[in-house]
């Protein structure tokens, strides 16, 4: 199961830009989750009682402890795609699944939640490479990138998105707003709004994610 709580009422914008970075990394994504889930040895899911406690680590206050939850979840998330990790949200659950269930031990080891999440990432990363190597034939994995350039990532992925005009804004922030089980329906209305074929929509979205993309290269080469 996925442990990111869910939130009620409009996202933020923090939200909008964390889905267009995990959209911009999602070539051959259906693939590539069936053969991760198939192969990548998997977490349990958390027991209530490990995940009470987990977010009790959080915060002892239950808004704040979801909120630094999605924070962290986000962190995790930039950090694989950064890494190139086409399925970066399932790697987050699975780093996130890990230190739930190991809660007891964990927390007496790491000074905060959010540095003992961080400390689980080269693990993961490196068993999520090995199936993809296997089943793949991928290139042996990278070195682990320093935390500057992922902040630098972090930066040129906001510019990037400021340079789209409003109505382009728009178009992600309603074709990434709905949860996965209702985001075929949601962008069928999406395109039924804009007057466009459910195909021609998504061409739209391809288009913006691969001039995006390019905005990104071009700022990360002048970094």
């Amino acid at each position: 199961m996925s442990l990111l709580p869910t939130e009620r009422g409009a996202r933020p914008w923090n939200y909008w830009i964390l889905a267009l970075s995990i959209s911009i990394l999602f070539l051959r994504h259906c693939e590539a989750r069936w053969l991760i889930k198939l192969t990548m040895k998997r977490e349990r899911d958390p027991t209530q009682e490990e995940f009470e406690k987990l977010l009790a680590w959080f915060d002892s206050d239950r808004d704040e402890a979801s909120r630094n939850f999605q924070l962290t979840h986000s962190r995790l998330i930039r950090v694989f795609a950064a890494r190139g990790c086409i399925d970066a949200d399932y790697l987050a659950d699975e780093v996130m699944n890990r230190v739930a269930v190991r809660i007891d031990v964990v927390i007496s080891k790491y000074p905060d939640p959010t540095r003992c999440c961080l400390g689980f990432i080269d693990n993961v990363d490196r068993e999520y490479r090995r199936e993809q190597q296997k089943r793949m034939n991928a290139k042996p994995p990278p070195s682990p990138r320093p935390a500057e350039e992922l902040e630098r990532e972090d930066e040129c992925l906001k510019q990037c998105f400021e340079t789209l005009t409003a109505p382009q804004r728009d178009l992600f922030k309603r074709y990434f707003q709905e949860e996965k089980r209702g985001r075929i329906n949601h962008r069928k209305k999406l395109a039924a709004d804009l007057a466009l074929t459910v195909n021609a929509l998504r061409i739209r979205a391809h288009y913006l994610r691969k001039e995006l993309h390019s905005c990104m290269v071009m700022c990360l080469s002048q970094s």
